[in-house]
């Protein structure tokens, strides 16, 4: 059984973290040059938020909120659940869709070693799937011995 170890393997192993204190331009600049969805928010103690897209339209964009002064601590989430390395791709799938929730980080003994997307999680099963049709195939053109 798959799990976010195996996500992770195939993805760069950079998280991309912004300090506490960043405005949402530096923070946006950070994902628009990088060509991500989210930045986690850190400090000296570890993981305090995540900031997505959906939180500069939703909250400062359509709040009004002015980008060069208004800080990721102000409209970051900070209900953030994360995941482990051996969680199953099934259990954050679910997660995923229960939570409404696009990017998960992903901590390892306390330490953060990644992150897990929707897209990837997508990946990861439209791969699984593709691999069972070919077996399918090959079964039923009798290209693999029973």
């Amino acid at each position: 059984m798959k799990t976010v170890r195996n996500i992770l393997e195939r993805k760069n192993s950079e998280v991309a973290t912004v300090p506490v204190g960043t405005t949402i331009r530096q923070a946006a600049k950070v994902m628009a040059e990088i060509g991500i969805g989210s930045v986690l928010i850190t400090d000296d103690r570890g993981l305090k938020g995540i900031f997505t897209e959906r939180d500069v339209m939703k909250r400062v964009v359509a709040e009004g909120l002015d980008p060069d002064t208004t800080l990721v601590d102000d409209v970051m989430s900070t209900d953030i659940m994360t995941c482990s390395p051996d969680d199953t791709i099934e259990e954050v799938s679910r997660f995923i869709t229960t939570a409404r929730k696009r990017h998960i980080p992903v901590t390892e003994k306390g330490k953060l070693v990644g992150i897990c997307t929707s897209g990837d999680i997508m990946a990861s099963v439209l791969e699984d799937r593709t691999i069972q049709v070919e077996h399918l195939k090959s079964y039923i053109q009798g290209d693999i011995s029973t």
